[in-house]
Order: structure tokens, then sequence, then C-alpha cells
């Protein structure tokens, strides 16, 4: 019986297959070596999409050893002998590739895989295809890796036998890198001219002392805004360094969302829109770090803001569920499917190239440094809601998850 698939075929070669066509590669005159002194990872695949050939630094990748010539299949610690028979998402231990019974490239996550959709250009148009990757590795929830990748998949035929070269970089720096530097700049950039503009009215025009008073009021409120937007940037860059530090401290729920209330109310993504505490919200204390959580929590309800339209309302919430708080923000609007499959994936975003530091940043200070969780739904039911979930004290550093 066929396997079931939502994106590309399920169905794999057998494992003598497998075997057959490795053996048949192997025998080529210096394809081991012409492969191995490429610098980028590199792997041959078969009609299947299943791995028949690997080198040298897609093995370094995986963290196995290499001798010069090690032997194709002898015994089962074989770099070749482990990965055989292997599709991509499978070998590098992407947390989609064991959802379905048909691994990797079956998922409804693998539509927008840029690996799979190479791949399966290349076999379809017998063509060079190029395409971007993104892809979260490691166990769900637990020491999990996000990966930016740019894949290349090139068709090649053997003794009428037809195979892709697929070979992998790894841009996660270069996209990190860009993406820092374009959201730095962009929210920097806007509050400083918002500051600027406030105080050169305040020297072109004359004003009473009342006015005077509510401008300075507004520039320092523009001014907490930009060392806000300074310390988010300098804490996501010590998040993914691993060198952030959380501080517990007592924390009042209805106060922290009204702090977070009164931090965004005056921002150019809330004007024309509400922004309300639910009324069943909890009033509870716990021990987290606020400034953390409220760096969440923030992002949280500026996405819900830029999703909702003029006249909308954000709904914020605050529950005690047993040894847990948890956070929630509401908005109408609906995510496409698209959106949902990649919401934290380091650099997607629905607001262009070099943005999309977002969620994940959300996804990564959440579970990495307050030991919590954050959920979503989105549906025409319910609109969007993001949960966060954290423990009612923060356990202290180095304790698990």
């Amino acid at each position: 019986m066929a396997l079931e698939t939502a994106f590309a075929p399920a169905e794999r070669a057998e494992q003598e297959t497998i075997r057959r066509q490795h053996e048949k590669l192997a025998a080529l005159p210096l394809v081991r070596e012409f492969l191995d002194a490429v610098p980028n990872m590199a792997m041959v695949l078969n009609a299947q999409r299943q791995i028949v050939f690997g080198n040298r630094a897609f093995a370094g990748f995986l963290g196995f050893k290499r001798g010069a010539e090690p032997p194709a299949m002898e015994t089962a610690n074989d770099f070749n002998a482990v990965i055989l028979g292997r599709r991509p998402g499978e070998a590098v231990g992407c947390i989609r590739s064991h959802l379905t019974a048909g691994g990797c490239g079956t998922t409804p996550f693998c539509r927008t895989c840029g690996a799979v959709i190479a791949i399966l250009n290349s076999q379809k148009l017998h063509t060079l295809d190029v395409q971007e990757c993104r892809m979260v590795c490691g166990q769900a929830g637990a020491g999990e890796a996000s990966l930016d990748l740019r894949v290349w998949a090139r068709p090649i035929t053997v003794d009428g036998e037809v195979f892709t070269v697929f070979s992998v970089v790894d841009i996660s720096d270069e996209k990190r890198r860009k993406a820092l530097e374009r959201i730095f700049f962009h929210d920097v950039i806007n509050t400083a001219g918002c500051i600027k503009g406030l105080s050169d009215l305040m020297l072109q025009t004359e004003m009473s002392e009342a006015e005077i008073k509510e401008m300075s009021g507004m520039i320092s409120e523009s001014s907490e805004q930009l060392l806000e937007e300074i310390n988010a940037q300098r804490a996501l860059c010590a998040a993914e360094s691993g060198d952030l530090r959380p501080e517990a401290h007592k924390i009042e729920s209805l106060e922290l969302l009204a702090q977070i209330i009164r931090q965004i109310h005056s921002h150019s993504v809330a004007q024309g829109k509400h922004i309300v505490v639910a009324a069943d919200a909890a009033r509870f204390a716990f021990v987290s770090d606020p400034v953390l959580l409220r760096r969440v929590l923030v992002n949280l309800v500026k996405n819900a803001l830029e999703a909702a339209g003029p006249g909308e309302a954000v709904t914020l919430g605050a529950q005690m569920e047993g040894p847990a708080v948890s956070f929630t923000v509401h908005n109408a609007a609906v995510m496409p499917p698209e959106v949902q499959l990649q919401i934290f994936a380091r650099s997607f975003s629905t607001k262009g190239n070099g943005r999309g530091l977002g969620t994940y940043s959300i996804k990564l200070i959440s579970e990495k440094y307050l030991h919590g969780q954050v959920s979503f739904v989105s549906n025409t039911n319910e609109g969007t809601r993001f949960s966060a979930r954290y423990p009612h004290i923060l356990p202290p550093p180095g304790a698990g998850n």
C-alpha cells in the first residue's frame, strides 16, 4: 500500500537498490575525490530523494570523522552506511521529518521547504534549481537549532540512471546578521526621527507651559522606546550566543499587562486600534525575568496589531494553570496556511526580506531562557491567539526545561 503524502512522493527504493546505486557511483573514477574536494556539503540522491553518496563536508557537518579512503559498506559505523537510504531532512535531523510515515518531503510543512522544492524542480525540469531553505533540527522543544540554508539541485545521468547532485551551504550567520541589521536600523531610525521631529517642533513653535510639558513627555516616551529597541537587539544577540542571563523577580500579572499597553499605545502600529485586557484576566504574582518576558509579550502584541484592521481590538489575557502561568494575545485576523507553517522560523517574515526575527526571538527567549512554551491557533472560528506558558517560579540557571 502506498504511503500517504502531503507534498512529495513517499515511495522509497529497496535497500539492495540503494547499495547497488552507491557502489555504481563509488566505482566511477575520482568521484569521491572530486566531491570531497568541494568545501560545501554535497550528496547524491536517487529518484526517490534518498542519499546514495555523501562527501567529506557533509560527514563533518553530521559529526563523522572520515579517513581519506574509508570502506564503502564494511561497518555500521561507516558514514555512508549510516546515511544511505535516508533523505536529506532525515539525515540532518529536521524535526518535521518524522511526523509522517513517508518521512522527509511528505509533511504539510514540506510544501514550503526550499530543499524539497529544489530537488523536485530539478527532477521535473532536468535542470539546475537553487532555493533557500529554513530548517529546525534537533528535538522539538529541547536542543533545537535553526538553520538557514542555500541549496543547489542538479541532475546527472550515470549509465542511463538519473541522480541528483544536491549541495548545501549554511547561510545562517549571513541571514541572521542581515536581519538584525535591518531590524535594528529600521526601528532605531524611526524612533530617532520621531524624537528629532518633536524637538524641532519645540524649537520652531511658540508653546504654552502646558504644551511644552506635554511635548517633553512625548520626547521622554520616544527616548525610552529608543533605548528599549537598542536593548532588545542586544538581548537577542546575547540570547543567540548563549550569553543571556535571566534575572528572576516577582511580577504581578495585571500590572505587567498594563505596562505593555502603556509602552505600545503610542507606537505607530497601535494607531486607530485598541489594546484591551480580557475581562477574565486573572491577577496573580509569579517569579520570572520581567525584562525578557515583557520583550516576548511586546513582540506578540506588535505582531497582533500589525495584523489587526482599523478599529479592531487586540486582547491580552492572563491565567494561572496549576504550577504554570499563561499569557495570551488575540486578534481577529487569520494567518494564511503558508505563514502558519513557518511562523517560528528564524528568517521567515510576512514583512519582506530582512525582517523575520520577531516570532523567532519569542520562541528562543521563551524556551531557552524562561523555561516556557509558545503556541498558537489561527482559524476562522477563533481568529489568531498566541499563548505563552511559563513556570510559576523561574528555575535557576542551568536547570532543564
